[in-house]
Parts: C-alpha cells; structure tokens; sequence
C-alpha cells in the first residue's frame, strides 16, 4: 500500500512537472517575429516563417500560426514582409580592441603608392588634422606590396616629429629617424625572433621592420586614456552590428587589450560577445613557461563565460608571402622577379619540436591553439605539431584552427579533417588584386600559385570551415568576404582567381554562424536559431541564399538582435 501511494505521488509530482513546463513554454513572448524566412542554420537547414523570444532567448521556431500563439498583451509583434533572417554574424579571427585605435587616424587604404604619393597623402593629413607639433603621427593602411622606402624616404615624408606607418596586411612598420630614436633602434639593435629590421650596407636600420621587430616601436608609442580607447572600442562595435556582428575571436591579445574589453564590460556597455586569443611572443621560450603564462591568462580573463573570455592561445607560425617582406614559410623557396629559384624560404619562427611541445601542452591544459600560417611549410608545420598533440595526449576536444591558409600543399589538406583542425578562412583576400597579381603569383611560379586559398579543395576533403575577417587588415563586412568565397573576383567582370577553389552560399553561412560557434566553442547558446539558444539573429533586406552571389556585398542589415536587445536599426526600418 504504501509503495502505491509513494508511486502515485510520484506520477502526480511529475505530471505537474510536466504542465508547468508546458504553461511555460505557452506563456507570452517578448517578441514574435512573423512573416519571414528564418535560415536556422540548425541541424537540417530549415527554413521557417517566424520565431519567438522571451528575455534573452529564442523560445520557438516555426510556422506563423505556431508562433502566433505565444502572442500576449505585452508581446512585441514584427511582420517581416518576408525578409530574411539569420543567425548574428561570428567572426572567427578579428582584431577588434587594437583595429579600433586606428579609426580616425591618416589612412593610405591600403592603395599602392610610391614614396612621392605617400609623402602627398601624408601631408594632406597633415593639413587636415595636424595635431600637436610634438606628437607621433601615425599613417595606417599602407600598402606594402612591391614598397621599399629607405631612411632618407620616410625623413623627407616628414623630418621634425616621429613618424610611424604600418601596413595594411599588419606585418610592416616605417619610422623615421625621430620614431626609431623615440624606440631605441640602432645599429646596435639585434634582430628579434619572429622578426626583422631591414638595414643599409653600413648596418644601420632603414626605418623599415618586420613582424616583432616593430614591438619596440609600438611600446615607444604614446597611448591615450584607457576609458578613450574603450570609447573607440565600442563605437567599432557599432559598426560591426550594422553589418549583421554579434560575436567575434580576437586572435591576438595581450593584457592591455583585455583592459579594454573589461572597461566595457564593467561600464554594461559590451554588447558583443568576445573569445581572444592570448599571444605567445617568444616561441624560443620553455614550452612549460609558455603554457603556464597562458593559463594564468586564462584564469585571469575569465570574466564571463557568455561574454568575454580568453581561453586560446594565439602563434605566429610565420609572416606574410608578398614581394619584399616575404616572411612566410615556404616548402620551396621564393622566386625573384626573373622567375629563378632564390634561397630564402623564409623565416623559422620556432623549432618543430618547440611547436610541438608547446601545442601539446596547451592542448593539454584546456586551450585551443589558434596559429597563424600562410605559407604551405608553415600549415604543415603547425599540422605537424597538432598531430604530434593527437599523439601525445589523445583526441581531445581542442577546436585547434590555422588561420589565414593562403597556400597549402596538396598532400596536407586531408589532415586538416583527420586531426579536427578547423580551417579558418579570410576568403575576402581570395581574388586578384595588387597583393596577389604583383606581389605573390609571380615569386610563386604558377604550379604552386594554383593552391592560393584553396577553399575548395579543404571543403572538399572534409574541413569545417570557419569564416574571420582580420579586420582591421581588411573589411569586417562578412556579405563581402561571402561573395568573394564565391566569385574568388575582386568585382562583377573582373578575372576570378582560380574559380575551381570556390565555396558554395550555404558553406559560407556556414562559416560565419554555426561553424564559427563551434570554433569559439559557443555552440551550445550561438550559431542557429533554435529554441534554447539566445537570441543573436539579425534581419536582411535581401536574401542571401537566393540573389546573385555577385551582389552579396550589397546585402543590408536592418536589424541586429544581440541577448534579445535590438543593438542596431537600419535607417528607414
């Protein structure tokens, strides 16, 4: 008897259970959306007319006459006119709190020009915005491509203040004689690892420096107030919302930067969900002192597991491919402009057996490593080291990712699936344009140039594909990079590069939602639209998956959606 009265209390208790659950999921939502195409990006790709959200979260997902239910008294009602709707945009691989501080400042736009056309566009800046006589003037988005400035070049750009440029593609710095007396270069100056400090005949620094050469140069650098950098930080963040971001990795932090984030954290001003990557600097270092830097970091910078954490590692497996800087990792060596083999094969930043040491460990430790890898000698390297981690530690869940991939070897793009390295592409780079046609097919030969951003092949052979923008090296705006994952053409009519290396529209939504989730390990609460994640989604005034690839770049947000909080609205919507 007793046992039935236990059993029967039992069977009331989980009833009530269940039709609280229920009552719940009946109760009014706070917004209702109807009327539209909602690509989930869930599991099967569905398509659905309208969703529904309470709080921060997505509570359903359905038909119009499914969601129209959950419409209360209280209930914010949107019709979308069919318009399409999305998961919020990831980026995989940015540089938010460091790309923000260049906002503002004289830009070159990354055009190629030679010292006359620098020394004009300069001092057009000059005249615009002349600052303090004593001050740094910094110039950014500079074409380094086929560029070679000597000391006397950047002194008769401008003599009476330090002057400090860097790249577009972020791996070269100029400074004047006033810049490299404020850092401390010299002759005396010994090249740093990862980096390079181009001389004259006599040994004196040219101004010009490579990769961690120009840390010297960044620290000399006056800073302004930290609450004036948060202030820049997030009027980035703005920006990126209007173009569909709701989540981003930064692939190179340090402390300083975290500052940052925390400043806009602390403020309740981050509405962007933000992974980084802490860099390790000195690859020569002892792997153990490495890794154990980095999980203080970690510990450190674990802030809020939904909105600012710092649970990878960032590598410099190598620099950047185009004439002159060539400091990226070849198989084979470089050829000069006559087509004849040379003997640089680029830099070693590190020894393999260092690499592997220092991925297994931070593997082990819980971290994911995030390398950068551009030439094919530098991605088998750096899939070298992951399996040398498989090896060593088991199959772990690392969500290990090699950036960039501008040119990888045939025989390694199946060992991106069989090790789960993901491939996080920035395919916007993927065309013809000054960087490739004039400064990389041509030091290449065109045997190896036909495997620049092989997206296609590393599809092919199983790879999850990740999408990043390495804003700001280039624009944030995804629908661009998406359409040039497709067209491999830097605009309608122009010369695709190698076309064959293509992605299809639903690998490159993809790549930009569910896939980059997983690779931020944020998949459980971001990438679909699905009952029990939050709510990040944004609204298109177009849809992506049925108009002309060609006019991807012209897709516009209307609304962006990140916690269920409207960040951004459009203009006229």
């Amino acid at each position: 008897m007793v046992l039935k009265i236990i059993a029967r209390l039992l069977l009331i208790t989980i009833g009530l259970a269940v039709a609280s659950a229920k009552a719940a999921d009946q109760a009014p939502a706070d917004l209702v959306m109807l009327g539209g195409r909602i690509h989930t990006e869930d599991a099967h790709r569905t398509t659905a007319e309208a969703m529904a959200v309470r709080g921060n979260s997505i509570v359903a997902v359905g038909s119009d006459a499914a969601i129209s239910a959950l419409v209360g008294p209280a209930t914010r009602k949107l019709d979308l006119h069919g318009r399409a709707v999305l998961p919020g945009i990831i980026d995989a691989h940015i540089h938010p709190a460091m790309s923000a501080q260049d906002r503002g400042k004289c830009s070159l736009e990354d055009k190629m020009l030679p010292p006359a056309g620098i020394k004009a566009r300069v001092a057009k800046c000059l005249a615009e915005k002349p600052g303090q006589p004593a001050d740094w003037f910094e110039v950014v988005m500079v074409n380094a491509s086929a560029l070679k400035l000597t000391r006397a070049d950047l002194d008769a750009i401008l003599s009476d203040r330090p002057l400090l440029m860097t790249s577009g593609d972020g791996h070269t710095a100029w400074a004047n004689s006033r810049a490299l007396q404020a850092a401390h270069i010299n002759r005396e100056t010994r090249d740093p690892t990862g980096g390079r400090i181009e001389r004259d005949a006599s040994g004196e620094p040219t101004g010009t420096l490579r990769d961690s050469a120009t840390d010297p140069l960044s620290a000399a650098l006056p800073k302004p107030s930290l609450d004036e950098q948060a202030n820049r930080l997030a009027a980035a963040f703005d920006a990126m919302h209007a173009t569909g971001i709701t989540s981003v990795q930064d692939a190179d932090v340090d402390e300083h930067l975290m500052q940052i984030y925390k400043r806009l954290y602390d403020t309740h001003r981050l509405a962007m969900r933000v992974r980084a990557a802490f860099t390790l600097s000195d690859l020569h270092e002892p792997p153990n002192t490495l890794i154990e830097r980095a999980t203080r970091f970690r510990d450190r910078w674990a802030v809020d597991p939904d909105w600012l954490r710092a649970d990878s590692v960032k590598i410099f497996a190598d620099g950047v491919v185009e004439f002159p800087t060539q400091t990226a990792a070849l198989l084979e060596p470089y050829l000069d402009e006559h087509g004849h083999p040379t003997n640089n094969r680029g830099p070693s930043y590190f020894t393999q057996d260092g690499l592997n040491q220092i991925v297994a460990l931070a593997n082990a430790a819980g971290l994911t490593v995030h390398i950068h890898a551009i030439g094919d000698r530098a991605v088998r390297s750096s899939l070298d080291a992951f399996a040398y981690s498989r090896q060593r530690n088991g199959a772990l869940d690392s969500r290990n990712q090699i950036a960039h991939l501008e040119l990888i070897d045939p025989a390694d793009f199946p060992r991106f699936k069989s090790l789960d390295v993901i491939a996080n592409f920035q395919l916007l780079w993927a065309e013809r344009d000054d960087y490739i046609v004039h400064a990389t097919i041509n030091y290449l030969g065109p045997v190896r140039s036909r495997y620049l951003y092989p997206a296609g092949s590393l599809r092919a052979a199983g790879a999850l594909i990740a999408g990043g923008s390495d804003w700001g090296v280039s624009s944030f705006n995804a629908f661009e990079a998406m359409e040039h994952g497709i067209t491999r053409a830097e605009a309608p009519g122009r010369e695709p590069l190698f076309p064959e290396e293509a992605l299809k529209i639903q690998d490159l939504v993809d790549a930009y939602t569910v896939n980059a989730a997983y690779a931020c390990r944020q998949e459980r609460t971001t990438g679909s639209i699905e009952p029990g994640k939050r709510a990040d989604f944004i609204v298109l005034d177009r849809d992506p998956f049925t108009i002309d690839a060609r006019d991807l770049h012209n897709v516009r947000v209307l609304s962006t959606y990140v916690d269920g909080h409207e960040v951004y609205k459009g203009k006229g919507t």
